[in-house]
């Protein structure tokens, strides 16, 4: 049952916004790693590493969501998604909206993961450097997945 599968599988929106609901950064990361109640040093150690995991500086911690740019909004979902430790992170559009330095950290963080065995399902148009992280690649064209 699905109910007993909870969490495993992780999904980051197209529009990082609407995945982020907690008012800070850092309280949102705890939030999607299911670890809200995780106080002192035990807390800064997960939003550190996650936060470093996407090529996030630990001061962005306290600032408020909507202070962030886009491609930051983007990978404090993905840190928070990691940090939860999914079996699968389904990425919807993962590298929109960031400049070239952004995108390859992210590839190259999604590729560490994906080594040490999580799967990445990434939907996007825009696949541009994307064969480092994903070894096979399949088209929808007009309703056929080839």
């Amino acid at each position: 049952p699905m109910t007993r599968r909870v969490g495993e599988v992780a999904l980051s929106m197209q529009f990082a916004r609407l995945q982020l609901q907690r008012p800070s950064v850092r309280t949102d990361i705890l939030a999607a790693a299911r670890a809200s109640d995780l106080r002192g040093r035990e807390a800064d150690d997960l939003v550190r590493s996650a936060m470093e995991s996407v090529g996030l500086e630990w001061d962005l911690q306290r600032r408020g969501i909507d202070q962030l740019s886009g491609g930051q909004m983007r990978r404090v979902a993905l840190a928070g998604l990691l940090a939860s430790h999914p079996q699968v992170l389904v990425l919807d559009e993962p590298l929109a909206g960031l400049d070239q330095e952004s995108r390859s950290l992210l590839i190259s963080a999604l590729e560490a993961h994906r080594r040490r065995g999580m799967a990445v399902i990434v939907i996007s148009h825009d696949t541009d450097g994307l064969d480092a992280l994903c070894d096979r690649r399949f088209t929808l064209a007009q309703g056929v997945l080839a």
